[in-house]
């Protein structure tokens, strides 16, 4: 690569995700994957599930299908998140990563050939297990077309680490084949965006640096001294002034602003149709400050400069709605239109969590929303935080989004989600390992009697989730082998049980030496060789492909019964059957 402060933000994306000794073309196409699909979905997710590269790949490395807000990886949900918010918001991403410099017209070509095949309704060309997959949720969405409030956007991206410099015998044969695309009617909209060098680095450093804003506030007044805060102000802002504050260089929302917001934009319901057609109305717009409930912002750090005031490391935590709404009308706002706004600093997040709950009570929201603002999430945060002085390579439980960014001991890739730690003590505790791909929130109002409650061991779900990392390092070492990278969850499942198993039969053997056994990767791993061979051996006997294996209860029942008959011999020493001194 020559291009060397790229190849540092690349090296930089690797240790953060501990990918080093992966194939540098692979880890490239991570890195892509990760800026692109984090500009449009500005939470934590697992790029890894973005990648389809390899044979029969229709021409792209890289797929995010975004529904309502949320990544989408198996059609079931689909219908979950129509029926929660009754409407589909859909946005269809594409990627085809070159490590080379050059754009070339053919490799442009073969990638727009593999999205026509995509979306016709019989495939021209082979598609691999990975695109077959994304097929089936494609189907289902516009199986539901009837939720569409538009129809699904298509954003399509070349990449490689040359400079873009628009040669017209490639822009010409896109816009022809675009048109053909729009002409098949499935899409309000079709982009082909062209990414070299420059702008990949553009988007990872958005994607890592503080946000600072400065903004014109004119009509506000400092509010009484508040405990827990330095400082807080209320007051009006112009509209327009508001959307310029929420928007980036490239005029895009800034959707990360809205991280610490406890629902993601609902799209025009009710409500918010309501917002709309009071910017539409010339008359009305006026009032807008009157009749919406206001805007609050909580901010690292506030300097009033003037009539303006400077905001650092800030999120939106209520006005979702409205942001949004403000922003895809903001060709309609009028000069002395504004909007209330309270802009609080503090970096005491107890406080802020208290703002959060209080702000949001105001409208309806469902409680799954606060979950980890409860007691119990930070008592597990605590918890693993005190494993972390004791436990080699540890992990960090995330409460808040992006609490540890910008640590220098804390590595993005040892960091469990909210989502994470769902999914990975519903696959180990609670035995339902072909549940995992279902939404988080889906999963967790279907599992909230059974997780998360006073009284549950806290160890549990730190050793779920450190299995779910020793697991994934073993695949990235290829220690594993990563055609059955599907099976992950049903590996915590099968390794977590085993150890159930060994404390359960083995006197003087508790938690603290599981977890001591799953920081020993060399021993671990053994284990885990043994885990996916009944893995392996209960796909075989399925007849199944991956996916629906791996999203299937009957498969997993025969799993439960291949580890009862592997664990229903107890040794005469007293130790679990393949257990170790």
């Amino acid at each position: 690569m020559k291009d060397q402060i790229l190849k540092g933000y690349v090296d930089d994306f690797a240790t953060a995700f501990e990918l080093e000794g992966i194939e540098d073309s692979i880890v490239f196409e991570h890195f892509v994957n990760y800026c692109i699909t984090s500009k449009q979905y500005p939470r934590e997710f697992d790029f890894d599930i973005l990648r389809v590269g390899g044979m029969d790949d229709n021409g792209f490395d890289g797929a995010a299908f975004i529904v309502n807000g949320n990544i989408v990886k198996a059609p079931e949900e689909v219908g979950y998140l129509l029926k929660n918010n009754g409407y589909l918001d859909v946005s269809f991403i594409f990627i085809q990563t070159k490590k080379s410099a050059h754009f070339k017209g053919d490799q442009v070509g073969t990638l727009i050939f593999g999205i026509k095949s995509f979306f016709d309704d019989k495939p021209a060309i082979p598609e691999n297990d990975d695109i077959q997959n994304l097929r089936r949720i494609k189907e289902e969405v516009y199986r539901n077309s009837i939720g569409f409030q538009s129809s699904p956007t298509l954003n399509l991206y070349f990449v490689t680490t040359g400079e873009w410099k628009e040669p017209a015998q490639i822009t010409g044969r896109v816009e022809k084949e675009l048109r053909d695309l729009e002409s098949k009617k499935l899409f309000s909209s079709v982009e082909f965006n062209y990414y070299d060098a420059d702008k990949l680095k553009q988007a990872y450093r958005e994607i890592n640096r503080k946000t600072v804003k400065e903004v014109s506030f004119h009509n506000h007044v400092a509010l009484p001294e508040i405990p827990g805060v330095r400082q807080s102000f209320v007051g009006s802002i112009s509209a327009k002034e508001y959307v310029r504050l929420i928007s980036d260089n490239e005029n895009n929302l800034q959707k990360y602003l809205f991280e610490d917001n406890v629902r993601d934009y609902q799209g025009y319901n009710k409500v918010n149709r309501e917002i709309e057609r009071t910017i539409k109305n010339s008359k009305e717009q006026a009032a807008l400050s009157v009749f919406n409930n206001g805007i609050t912002i909580i901010a690292k750090k506030v300097e009033p400069i003037g009539n303006k005031m400077k905001l650092t490391d800030f999120q939106i935590v209520n006005g979702c709605q409205s942001s949004h709404v403000l922003f895809e009308n903001k060709l309609s706002l009028l000069e002395d239109t504004h909007v209330v706004i309270k802009v609080i600093e503090t970096t005491d997040y107890d406080f802020a969590t208290r703002v959060v709950k209080a702000t949001n009570r105001q409208t309806e929201v469902k409680d799954e929303a606060f979950e980890s603002l409860s007691q119990f999430h930070k008592d597990l945060e605590d918890y693993y935080k005190a494993k972390a002085k004791t436990v080699p390579d540890p992990i960090y439980y995330e409460r808040r989004s992006k609490q540890y960014d910008g640590s220098p001991t804390v590595k993005t890739g040892q960091v469990i989600s909210l989502s994470t730690q769902i999914n990975t003590y519903v696959a180990a505790k609670l035995e339902q390992p072909q549940s995992t791909h279902r939404y988080y929130e889906e999963l967790l109002e279907s599992n909230r009697p059974r997780m998360f409650n006073k009284g549950d061991k806290l160890e549990e779900y730190y050793i779920s989730a450190l299995a779910l990392k020793r697991i994934e390092r073993a695949f990235k070492k290829n220690a594993l082998d990563g055609r059955y990278k599907a099976f992950k969850y049903h590996l915590i499942y099968v390794t977590y049980q085993f150890y159930a198993t060994k404390r359960r039969l083995t006197s003087d053997y508790g938690y603290e030496d599981v977890i001591t056994e799953l920081s020993d990767q060399s021993n671990f791993e053994k284990v885990l060789m043994a885990g996916m061979n009944g893995i392996v051996k209960c796909f075989k006997k399925s007849g199944q492909i991956k996916y629906d294996a791996a999203r299937s209860k009957a498969f997993t029942d025969s799993l439960k019964q291949e580890l009862k008959r592997q664990l229903s011999t107890k040794p005469s020493n007293g130790r679990a059957k393949g257990a170790r001194r």
